[in-house]
């Protein structure tokens, strides 16, 4: 899949645009950007069934920008992107993950200091050399050092999000496979972990030869690294490595469970095995020399004296103690959302109508959906609403409810936190919407208390319902505010206020481990995709997999609510 690599280079032409002073261009390139790298769908076969018509459908997507990825396409070189480097040779895309690097500075310390990538950046920080540059300063190298370890410690990992598609078409092609009689995905990907370090595949194969012939000739190979009889791994085109193992039918829950992990959740499983006398490995559970489970993983737990644990929950958190105990929650499946209640169309910074968004969210059985564009008034980089395009908006939102059947469009808004913690659009207003989230999205580097207390004034106001990425973190981007997140989750409670899991790949926040708290306290959670095309809908099951890895049931979710009338009894 070229999806990733076409993604990055599209966004680097943004950046350098933006460094030119180019206007509206960056924008363009970032919304096209952000369309290819969440598809669900290779480019490389969008391409071939309609050519560059068929570009040009995916939101974001135009005439110019379609020519430029069916160039690169045909001849794997994108002209204008290599004329943008020449002039700015940098690496803008890892560069930019660094919290207060934006494309401006970039230029600033290629300019001043030659700084093209990583690794000049750090020896340029730890001389000291960058503090002395205009525009910047001792803070801002410290901050530098830091984002400098915060991408260390995801080194060479890769967001869940655009990483399990990747991994389920693999699985797909290899099932078509006649030697192929089961086939799963373990490892971080079963767990739904937010980022990944490569992607482990079983096989249940008698003729495991023809399974690795398959394996090692799929068109996302980049590299073969090793072949063997029951193992081989590959290097992708999509920058991750990849196993694939064979084993007989009556191995193959054993290897389930060893190879889904964690590390701490096997480790605990075989302290409990080792105290039977058994022995507990990826082949199996053993008396002695005899095989006594590990055809399936539930056979597996049942043998262990446990109720089965679902992947999500193998953390080694206390799901052992309640597995053996017969009292593990029954968590939110898969198909329990009913609906999606963070989205953003073109009345904002979206890509798509608010019709389009209905259309698709339809296509997914949704039964309704929030659309929640910004406000304009702090936040001019979103092109949001002013107050007299609400009521222009509302009639939109009305005419698409009589058009689009089968689904209920909500008219809300996501409104900015400003920073003394009033909410940037008039109550008038909000009292008027059908849903109202309120986030933080500028000035994040506010002490732990006055951002605490910036948030917990936010969510007094008698109209926010809900509470958006509530810790402000991008993974592998920027940390968390600093907050007192106790005090945020005592005053949730307090207001009946809800907390968001943003299910954007990048964002995931809450946390599980802030869902757990939540759910502990009997705080009610929403589900929000924070979609800004209608390929992003597709992002909600990275919302529910953080709610299970957070160990929350159904009843915690308000959007498991089947009918629009019973979501707007749980609100606020």
């Amino acid at each position: 899949m070229k999806n990733k690599e076409i993604a990055r280079m599209l966004y680097e032409i943004a950046d350098i645009l933006e460094v030119q002073e180019v206007q509206w261009k960056p924008r363009a390139y970032r919304k096209a950007a952000r369309s290819i790298e969440s598809l669900g769908e290779d480019i490389e076969e969008i391409y071939k069934k309609g050519k560059k018509e068929a570009l040009e459908n995916i939101p974001g997507v135009g005439v110019s920008i379609a020519e430029k990825i069916e160039e690169y396409l045909k001849t794997g070189k994108m002209r204008y992107y290599n004329t943008l480097k020449k002039k700015l040779p940098v690496d803008f895309d890892t560069l930019t993950r660094i919290p207060g690097l934006g494309p401006k500075k970039v230029k600033i310390l290629y300019k001043k200091l030659g700084i093209r990538n990583i690794k000049d950046l750090e020896k340029a920080a730890k001389k000291g050399k960058i503090k002395g540059l205009e525009g910047f300063g001792e803070k801002s190298e410290q901050e530098i050092l830091s984002g400098l370890g915060m991408l260390a410690k995801i080194k060479g990992r890769q967001l869940l999000g655009y990483m399990l598609p990747v991994a389920e078409q693999i699985r797909d092609e290899l099932k078509k496979n006649k030697a192929v009689e089961q086939i799963e995905l373990v490892g971080s990907l079963r767990r739904m972990k937010e980022t990944i370090g490569d992607i482990d595949i079983l096989v249940v194969s008698k003729h495991p030869k023809s399974v690795m012939d398959a394996f090692t000739s799929l068109k996302q190979v980049d590299k073969v690294i090793a072949k063997g009889e029951s193992k081989s791994t590959i290097f992708l085109d999509a920058g991750v490595d990849c196993d694939l193992r064979v084993f007989k039918k009556e191995q193959f829950g054993a290897a389930m469970m060893y190879f889904t992990g964690s590390k701490a959740h096997n480790i605990s499983l075989r302290k409990i095995v080792m105290k039977k006398g058994w022995k507990l490995n990826e082949y199996g559970l053993f008396r002695g020399k005899t095989q006594i489970a590990g055809k399936t993983e539930e056979d597996m737990y049942k043998k262990l004296g446990m109720q089965f644990i679902h992947p999500e929950m193998r953390e080694d958190k206390g799901e052992i103690e309640l597995a053996i105990k017969k009292k593990l929650p029954k968590l939110i499946g898969y198909n329990d959302v009913y609906g999606d209640l963070q989205m953003h169309s073109k009345w904002s910074d979206g890509a798509n109508s608010i019709k389009e968004m209905a259309q698709a969210a339809k296509k997914l059985g949704h039964k309704y959906i929030a659309i929640t564009d910004h406000s304009l008034s702090d936040l001019a980089i979103a092109h949001g609403l002013k107050e007299s395009d609400f009521k222009k908006q509302a009639k939109e939102i009305t005419e698409t409810n009589k058009t689009v059947s089968g689904i209920t469009v909500l008219q809300g808004v996501e409104a900015n936190i400003r920073k003394d913690g009033s909410v940037d659009v008039p109550n008038k207003i909000l009292k008027e919407l059908d849903i109202v989230l309120a986030a933080v999205h500028s000035n994040f580097k506010m002490p732990k208390e006055k951002m605490t207390k910036r948030i917990m004034k936010a969510i007094d106001n008698e109209y926010v319902d809900i509470l958006s990425h509530p810790t402000g973190r991008m993974i592998g981007k920027r940390e968390p505010y600093q907050l007192d997140m106790g005090a945020v989750l005592d005053k949730a409670k307090e207001t009946n206020t809800i907390l968001e899991i943003n299910a954007f790949p990048e964002r995931l926040d809450l946390s599980p481990e802030h869902v757990r708290e939540a759910v502990k306290r009997n705080i009610k959670i929403s589900i929000g995709t924070d979609a800004h095309s209608t390929e992003h809908l597709k992002f909600i099951r990275y919302g529910i997999g953080t709610a299970r890895r957070g160990w929350a049931e159904k009843k915690d979710i308000i959007n498991t609510a089947k009918t629009v009338n019973e979501l707007k009894k749980k609100l606020k």
